[in-house]
């Protein structure tokens, strides 16, 4: 996770097929815990990612890296801690961010009513 993450967010080298393929590879659903100690990293460096690379790069960082798998009430708090620290940061990043945000919580919404679900009996 480490390296895929240096290639993608502390270096611009990769060509960009390869660079969405190393986003498309760092967040698997049986390795959320692996991205825990990314989420306080990811908010950290989504600005300069935005204002140092071309629009279509740092998109691709952004929405691809966002920690959607982490479905749960500590990545929405991290956003909307982001949100709320950086309201001066571009709009467009801004609602990136809200939309990836949004996902999640729609998640956690959708788990909480799945769990009150009567189970199906056939």
């Amino acid at each position: 996770k480490a390296e895929a993450w240096a290639s993608v967010v502390e270096q611009d080298e990769l060509p960009n097929a390869v660079q969405t393929a190393v986003i498309s590879g760092f967040a698997h659903i049986s390795q959320t815990e692996l991205l825990r100690p990314y989420v306080a990293t990811y908010f950290a460096a989504i600005e300069r990612v935005w204002e140092e690379r071309t629009n279509e790069t740092a998109q691709a960082v952004v929405i691809g890296l966002f920690p959607a798998l982490l479905s749960e009430q500590s990545t929405v708090d991290a956003a909307d801690g982001w949100l709320a620290e950086n309201p001066d940061a571009p709009h467009s990043l801004r609602r990136l961010v809200i939309e990836a945000r949004d996902g999640v919580a729609r998640a956690i919404r959708a788990q909480a009513t799945d769990s009150q679900d009567e189970p199906v009996t056939r």
